[in-house]
């Protein structure tokens, strides 16, 4: 874990432990400046963590209940990442504390503050996971590219075009622009779905028939939800990566 990353962890668990502290009490405990702990608490309020009280010289610092301590650290893509590792466990089949585990995500989720939490919303609005792949479509699966899972993440953060090489079923490959709209999952098969650039038609696309990845940044666009749902089956039980409420 990255030093600032397991400092800040520290400093979370300082507070939480505390009724009130100092900077300079938790620059002492953190062998660390006192600027670096500003610097440091500056941060954690940024992502969410309520902290009260005067980050100077002298002033009382604490952390008003236990709001936001779980999901500060972390970022909306690796929320989208826990949240969807469980859910597709439970699609794969059902395993011991599978349901504790999405219970237990419920909850981090209801502890983000309002920003991310709707950012999170959005994003999990377009994803959608469907049961197991067939036993067919699963003998023909070939590896995922790594850098296009992170490509991607990054075009949907972003909302720019990804560029590729896409190879049919019947392997005739060809040059696409497509702006990345959602992603439906029927385990372990994983299908892009997007807006084709060049024809502004809806298509979907099989990950591991893609090649060649880029971004187009020149090729810019807003998610828009009536892309995913034409690309759906709608003989399959769909379920949104969506929180039960």
């Amino acid at each position: 874990m990255p030093v600032r990353a397991a400092r800040l962890l520290d400093l979370a668990d300082r507070l939480r432990a505390s009724a009130e502290t100092t900077v300079d009490e938790l620059a002492v405990g953190l062998g660390v400046s006192a600027r670096t702990v500003r610097r440091d608490l500056a941060l954690l309020r940024d992502r969410g963590m309520p902290i009260t009280g005067q980050a100077g010289p002298g002033g009382g610092i604490r952390l008003e209940g236990a709001r936001g301590v779980v999901a500060v650290h972390l970022g909306v893509p690796e929320i989208v990442a826990l949240w969807l590792g469980a859910r597709l466990a439970r699609a794969v089949a059902e395993v011991p504390w599978g349901r504790r585990a999405e219970d237990a995500l419920t909850r981090l989720l209801a502890s983000l503050p309002s920003p991310r939490a709707r950012e999170l919303r959005d994003l999990c609005g377009r994803v959608f996971v469907g049961p197991r792949a067939s036993e067919r479509v699963r003998e023909g699966l070939a590896p995922v590219a790594p850098e296009l899972l992170r490509l991607f993440e990054e075009a949907v953060r972003r909302g720019v075009a990804l560029g590729f090489r896409y190879r049919d079923r019947n392997g005739r490959a060809t040059a696409r622009q497509v702006e990345p709209h959602g992603l439906s999952i029927m385990a372990p098969v994983w299908y892009l779905l997007g807006r084709d650039v060049d024809t502004g038609l809806p298509r979907i696309f099989r990950m591991d028939r893609i090649s060649g990845p880029a971004l187009r940044p020149a090729l810019t666009f807003r998610p828009d939800s009536r892309v995913v749902e034409a690309l759906l089956p709608p003989d399959v039980p769909w379920e949104p990566l969506r929180a039960r409420r």
